[in-house]
């Protein structure tokens, strides 16, 4: 078994809240970490609601479901019955002893204003995403950015990694992007097998998942706007033209899209503003949540397929995404992720806040450096002056390499912590 990072975060939560919910989209392994996480320590009973028999128990009496269920407990697929909240909620409030019950679920229930407002205060919230490059390559999170943030110049950095030539890791991560971080699918030799198992998650997805949040009047613009997604993943997205382009109306993208985003299949990443309330106003980019997932909707089986099609860039972007996502939700080293644009177009790929700090990212495929990369990690740190701490220019190279007091080139692999 794969150990998730998140295990011990999750170990921390569960002796020091009552309730731990933990969830993600479906197939990333909740299930599979819940269990392991109840023959550790913390000994506790399993009950799925995919059971039928236990969710018709569940349904018809949630207080007597609750009450007679011995802790502490685990409760997979919780969206199923989310009125056990209020049955768990009765429970806590009269002993707040930690520990007594870890939840599951495949769609993000605090998105959901009666279930945020029953278990608020009383609940640790944690999303397992797919499988990290480190998780799989059996490594250690990363705990760069922790160096990062405390503000050592580039060259107290690279003095203290020991700068030097690094593995060449492209193929490694070809690999990556196309199979996806999804357990099953990422551990498949097999394209045919892989193609299968996409397949019959996308079915499965939208038969049971999306059915048991809200009805769907018009599956195929479903899939259609699924499709198009793919496409668009790393860039910033226009609803307005997404609503124009699949003759859907308005409302009832903007419905799907919440859907997308409430089963963790995208997510979005803001424009970084030092005003706060440009963040919200101005258009996002979009990412979905797994590179294979996007690869696989957009009938890319191979690296042939994504250079043929010219969307290596945006594709890497993606996985890198995924990637910084994953890191900084990990321990104690929290922070915001937006990207930044200037009205002139210039762009830098990712900016990562933390309090008044923020560090400048740029992912580039190529393994050589070229000036315009460069000259946008410079105007972001000019337009940032007094908040920047650093700029990386994140690429396939093999060198790490600093390129002034501010910014430093790095390879994928030391960054996301392959190699150390």
């Amino acid at each position: 078994m794969i150990k998730r990072h998140l295990f011990h975060d999750i170990m921390d939560s569960l002796q020091h809240f009552p309730v731990v919910l933990l969830t993600g989209a479906r197939q990333v392994g909740k299930s599979t970490l819940a269990n392991e996480l109840s023959r550790s320590e913390w000994k506790a009973i399993y009950l799925t609601l995919d059971n039928r028999v236990i969710l018709d128990a569940a349904l018809k009496d949630p207080d007597g479901f609750i009450s007679g269920t011995p802790v502490p407990a685990i409760i997979d697929e919780i969206q199923k019955a989310p009125d056990l909240m209020r049955a768990i909620k009765i429970i806590v409030d009269k002993n707040r002893k930690p520990g007594q019950y870890l939840l599951t679920g495949s769609a993000n229930l605090m998105t959901l204003s009666k279930v945020a407002e029953t278990l608020a205060g009383r609940v640790a919230l944690h999303e397992l995403q797919p499988f990290t490059w480190s998780e799989i390559s059996n490594k250690r999170p990363s705990t760069i950015l922790m160096d990062i943030f405390r503000g050592d110049d580039a060259g107290v950095l690279l003095r203290k990694w020991k700068r030097r030539t690094f593995t060449d890791r492209r193929e490694d991560i070809k690999r990556h992007i196309i199979a996806g971080g999804y357990p099953t699918p990422s551990m498949m030799a097999s394209v045919k097998a892989r193609r299968r198992w996409f397949d019959s998650y996308r079915q499965t997805y939208i038969e049971r998942d999306i059915r048991d949040i809200t009805a769907i009047e018009h599956l195929p613009d479903f899939n259609r706007l699924l499709n198009l997604l793919s496409f668009r993943t790393g860039q910033v997205i226009n609803f307005s033209e997404v609503s124009r382009e699949l003759g859907l109306p308005f409302t009832t993208l903007r419905r799907y899209i919440d859907l997308l985003e409430m089963t963790y299949q995208i997510y979005f990443v803001r424009p970084y503003f030092v005003n706060i309330g440009k963040r919200l106003i101005k258009m996002p980019k979009l990412y979905f949540g797994d590179a294979g997932m996007a690869c696989h909707l957009s009938a890319v089986e191979d690296w042939q397929t994504l250079e043929r099609q010219n969307r290596v860039g945006s594709m890497v972007e993606t996985w890198a995404a995924s990637e910084l996502k994953k890191l900084i939700s990990i321990g104690d080293m929290r922070c915001q992720l937006y990207y930044w644009r200037t009205y002139a177009g210039r762009e830098v790929d990712f900016i990562l806040e933390r309090g008044e700090k923020v560090i400048a990212i740029e992912v580039k495929w190529s393994h050589k450096l070229e000036d315009v990369e460069i000259s946008g990690l410079k105007d972001c740190a000019k337009d940032l002056k007094g908040r920047h701490v650093l700029s990386i220019l994140l690429y396939s190279g093999t060198e790490m390499i600093g390129i002034d007091k501010q910014t430093i080139a790095m390879p994928f692999g030391f960054f996301f912590g392959i190699e150390s």
